[in-house]
């Protein structure tokens, strides 16, 4: 938990860097109603299992650290991560958003999400884990500017 708070912190700082000179017009409930409908976009455009689309979900720079550890940065590489990713059967995703706050006009959230996802034998199983995103309002729209979901540890392990 603590290396996941100490990431969280270095995630808002790197994703608010530029936002922190602006007026913070971005309220709480804007961001909650922002990141809510972000996470139903993230969710349901996974289920359409279109990687363009998912790339469009983040902001243009925007970057993703998959739970595998790749650093995923730019919409052509997110692009083709989530081509991979639907290519290997992932699906499922749903997002809960727990907690946002407000930096300048974006912010981040703590979420918990759930997917389902092939192992190596072929099977699927269900992992759940948290997300810590930062949001970012854009000229075109509200995107995710940073994703870093942690997996929980298997039962048993």
């Amino acid at each position: 938990m603590k290396k996941l708070l100490a990431f969280a912190v270095l995630a808002l700082l790197a994703g608010s860097f530029g936002t922190l000179a602006r007026a913070a017009d971005t309220t709480e409930q804007d961001l909650m109603r922002a990141a809510t409908d972000l996470g139903h976009l993230y969710d349901t455009t996974y289920g359409t299992r279109d990687p363009a689309a998912m790339a469009m979900v983040y902001a243009e720079d925007g970057v993703l650290i998959s739970p595998a550890g790749p650093i995923v940065r730019g919409r052509e590489a997110l692009k083709a991560y989530y081509t991979k990713r639907f290519a290997a059967g992932a699906r499922d995703h749903r997002i809960k958003v727990l907690e946002v706050h407000v930096l300048g006009d974006g912010g981040y959230g703590i979420n918990e999400f759930s997917v389902t996802v092939p192992q190596a034998d072929g099977t699927l199983r269900e992992e759940h884990g948290t997300i810590v995103a930062v949001y970012r309002h854009d000229p075109d729209g509200w995107h995710m500017g940073l994703v870093a979901p942690s997996v929980k540890e298997a039962a048993g392990k």
